[in-house]
């Protein structure tokens, strides 16, 4: 992996720094142990074993869908003018066509009055079902219980990690790797420290459903993990301010911490507002990016050298896991305990496969789709 890279991260209101393991301040005269080298060497090999291409197994038991054309899903994205949501909801609308169910968007904008909105135009408009594609349930309690005593299932998406306890209130679910993927970036930090401490700057967004799990994966990986004296400084925004507060905020985490030798912004979409503020703060040292996601465009940032590793997400495979949720909800039989896409390391060994330039749902291979279409009769 290359290491000249520009860092990409959330701005933040507040700032909290974690020590992870006891060490003296700064990384300046840090050395490579033995033991550091070891942990560098296992991180490595996990890394690289995660640039495979995932397998399409066990997608759950087969449903027939034919009795739900006709009907109407509604989608509430987080914020629908992201580029992340705007794919996913896209490959969403698409895929729902091929079972002729009609699928719409509401035009969220990241704030909780335009969630209330959506959910309670998808109840006037008799929908089949709503998803909640990143608001989160326990701040929507009033409009779910209409929903739930009108009989439309709400069905969360790509809010709890796959291996977290379903979400109260709701019985159906689609789950994400957000924990394996924030494992990845930790210890793709860690390889490419080889040996020497991992000084991390972790880019949150707290309102956000994975922004705490992931947040302590990273701290629980690089204090078991990565070498002794690894640290973290974590920086808080919410998403309506990204684009507004990111680039002074992280460049002034790097200038005022110099030591700073990672940057992990827990969503991809983050680097776009941030990697000016690295250029700026650290334009005479290398301060990597390791991120979560796979957008298009971030994946341009691995091929150009601006992002070294992008934990990725296929958002078509990914919608076609949010989908099979949404079916089964509107059909009542059980829901899949924990489905999730899977995630695939994109760096500069394998970047090239997710097209040129990347393209949405490239690199992930082309068995998933046939898979799902059979799991539900249409094929």
């Amino acid at each position: 992996m290359r290491t000249k890279k520009f860092g990409a991260a959330f701005a933040a209101a507040a700032v909290t720094v974690g020590v992870l393991t006891g060490c003296q301040s700064g990384t300046g005269d840090a050395v490579a142990t033995p033991q550091g080298i070891q942990k560098a060497e296992a991180a490595r090999q996990v890394v690289a074993a995660a640039t495979a291409v995932p397998s399409a197994d066990d997608l759950g038991p087969a449903i027939a869908v034919e009795s739900l054309r006709g009907k109407t899903i509604y989608s509430i994205p987080i914020d629908s003018k992201a580029e992340f949501y705007q794919a996913g909801e896209q490959a969403m609308k698409s895929i729902a066509a091929k079972a002729g169910i009609n699928y719409v968007t509401f035009p969220s904008d990241g704030t909780q009055i335009s969630y209330q909105q959506g959910i309670n135009q998808a109840i006037n408009a008799r929908a089949g079902a709503i998803l909640l594609n990143g608001p989160l349930p326990s701040t929507l309690g009033p409009q779910i219980d209409a929903a739930n005593k009108a009989g439309v299932p709400i069905v969360p998406l790509h809010i709890s990690d796959k291996d977290s306890p379903a979400t109260p209130g709701v019985r159906y679910e689609s789950f994400a790797p957000f924990n394996e993927a924030a494992r990845l970036m930790a210890l793709a930090a860690t390889a490419a420290q080889e040996g020497k401490p991992v000084h991390a700057l972790v880019i949150e967004s707290s309102e956000t459903g994975p922004s705490q799990g992931m947040v302590d994966t990273i701290r629980n990986t690089l204090a078991e993990q990565a070498p002794e004296g690894s640290r973290t400084t974590v920086i808080n925004i919410a998403v309506p301010q990204w684009a507004q507060q990111i680039q002074g905020q992280v460049q002034s985490a790097v200038l005022r911490n110099p030591d700073i030798n990672a940057v992990l912004p827990i969503f991809d979409s983050m680097s776009l507002y941030a990697a000016p503020g690295i250029r700026q703060a650290a334009y005479n040292r290398d301060v990597p990016i390791y991120t979560f996601n796979g957008t298009p465009s971030i994946l341009a940032m691995v091929e150009n050298e601006q992002v070294a590793m992008n934990v990725a997400e296929n958002p078509d495979w990914v919608a076609y896991v949010n989908l099979d949720a949404a079916f089964r909800a509107m059909l009542g039989v059980e829901p899949v305990p924990g489905a999730s896409g899977p995630v695939r390391v994109i760096d500069a060994s394998n970047v090239a496969e997710t097209g040129d330039p990347p393209t949405s749902g490239q690199g992930f291979g082309d068995e998933y789709a046939g898979a799902f279409l059979r799991l539900w009769g249409l094929a």
